[in-house]
């Protein structure tokens, strides 16, 4: 570490003078971190974008193109209305079903009685099965599934135990101290769902066990029994809830409109939400007089000066970025089937309400929900054909796929492009998310931050030789003037 002096022979401020000597030499420096700067607002610049595409793409597009969002259906009972609930799938036939429910799945139930006395009485008492595992243990089987418990315990104990473990013997109890019975029911309905170990009778008197039954419908005259009262046929969803009434229950299918044009809209909303981000960006001025302020630039200035400052120097990072021009490029060309429209059986152009707006608005969407609503209901194959058709092409230019596929294209190309310049994510919508280690930007702000360090190292050894010079200075000053003294000691 070098020694500094500092003036006290010479009378000078030497540290004001070397300070004043290296502000020069540091503008290089500042120079050079402010270029870095710029950069590094370029590279969170890209990542806040690549995050809104993400975001576009793998929730609001994914959302959009689920049959249940754009190709909903919905469904009409007649007849015996109270016999089956009913969801229609996206997948659901057109037309109608025909269901007669004969029988009801319902679960098996089995009650022993015991006396009052049997609810203090312990388990081992009672008779049940010593675990062969632990003789300090009784077990009891249901559903060829196995429960230990302590034999010191009770019956309301045993429930308990027989509740924790629902979900492995498939079954449940109810232990009733006043009356002392002990339910026991199976978690499943169908047939044979509750298999009992026989040790349950050692001591309570059992009832005549409710046997489970399967469920038995009909459907277009076709038998369906299973164990389960829901049912899927042809895209219908239902559930079987009563014995039906004659004639049954009638399924009819139809397109969801409203839920089709609420998708619909809300496309548009998020498709004209990212276009007005990235045309922001594109748009957005180069202020060419403003550079990233320095440390000691910011000591001079107040809170509200630094942001306002450093918001224009800011502005303009990603100014006619050729990646986001070409993603807004591509977006446009994709949706321009929707504009077309579809067409009548005599290839007459119709409309489906969707056009874009002046040109100010730089390829914005325009929604009329009445085209919407009347094309959907005079062709909605092929208004939501527009939307989800895939092929093997999906360039935003492909005749043969549908938007959504051709927007899942252009905006992973997109977003592989910002990986690559700034090591942006691929898949996250996290606007603070790590950035990769690998790109161009990422490489580049390394190279520059290894040149600043190269560039402190100089700067540090300079101001060190500048003291040494000074103290040197300082060194001579006082020889001499302890050489001054000494002369004058002599003539005197």
């Amino acid at each position: 570490m070098t020694v500094r002096i500092t003036g006290m022979a010479s009378g000078l401020d030497v540290d004001s003078l070397v300070q004043q000597i290296m502000k020069a030499q540091r503008t290089t420096y500042d120079n050079m971190v402010k270029k870095r700067t710029k950069v590094e607002w370029q590279q969170e610049d890209y990542r806040t974008m690549a995050s809104k595409i993400v975001d576009f793409r793998n929730n609001k597009l994914a959302s959009f193109n689920l049959s249940s969002a754009i190709s909903a259906k919905t469904s009409e009972l007649s007849g015996d209305t109270n016999a089956i609930s009913i969801n229609a799938t996206a997948s659901a036939a057109a037309g109608s079903l025909n269901v007669n429910v004969q029988k009801v799945a319902t679960s098996g139930n089995q009650i022993y009685t015991y006396s009052a006395t049997d609810k203090t009485a312990s388990l081992a008492d009672l008779g049940f099965t010593t675990d062969p595992l632990n003789a300090n243990n009784v077990q009891v089987t249901i559903n060829n599934q196995t429960v230990s418990v302590d034999k010191t315990l009770h019956l309301a104990d045993l429930a308990s135990a027989i509740n924790s473990s629902a979900n492995k013997l498939k079954a449940t109890a109810l232990y009733d101290e006043a009356s002392g019975q002990f339910s026991l029911s199976a978690t499943e309905t169908g047939a044979n769902k509750l298999n009992l170990d026989a040790k349950f009778a050692n001591k309570g008197t059992a009832s005549a066990p409710v046997n489970g039954q399967d469920a038995v419908v009909t459907v277009n005259g076709i038998t369906y029994t299973q164990s389960s009262n829901k049912f899927s046929v042809n895209g219908f969803d239902f559930t079987a809830k009563n014995v039906s009434a004659s004639g049954g229950t009638t399924i009819t299918a139809k397109q969801d409109t409203d839920k089709i044009v609420d998708t619909i809209k809300s496309y548009v909303t998020e498709y004209n939400n990212l276009i007005s981000a990235i045309n922001s960006e594109l748009d957005e001025t180069v202020n060419r007089d403003y550079s990233p302020l320095s440390d000691d630039e910011k000591k001079e200035m107040s809170d509200d000066d630094i942001k306002m400052w450093q918001d224009k120097a800011r502005s303009g990072s990603l100014h006619n970025d050729s990646t986001l021009s070409m993603l807004v490029s591509e977006m446009r060309t994709a949706n321009t089937g929707l504009i077309a429209g579809i067409k009548d059986a005599n290839g007459n152009p119709i409309s489906i309400g969707i056009t874009t707006g002046s040109y100010t608005e730089k390829g914005k969407l325009v929604l009329d929900e009445s085209k919407l609503r009347e094309a959907l209901e005079s062709n909605p194959d092929e208004v939501i054909n527009l939307f989800t058709a895939k092929s093997s092409d999906t360039s935003p230019g492909s005749a043969t796929s549908g938007v959504f596929a051709k927007l899942q294209t252009s905006t992973m190309n997109a977003l592989t492009s910002m990986s690559t310049i700034a090591g942006t994510s691929l898949t996250s919508s996290d606007a603070t998310a790590a950035f990769l280690e690998n790109s161009l930007l990422s490489d580049q702000i390394r190279d520059m931050k290894s040149s600043e360090s190269s560039m402190l190292d100089r700067l540090n050894d300079m101001e060190d030789q500048y003291y040494k010079q000074f103290s040197a200075m300082e060194t001579a000053i006082n020889n001499f003037n302890s050489q001054s003294s000494s002369l004058a000691g002599l003539l005197s």
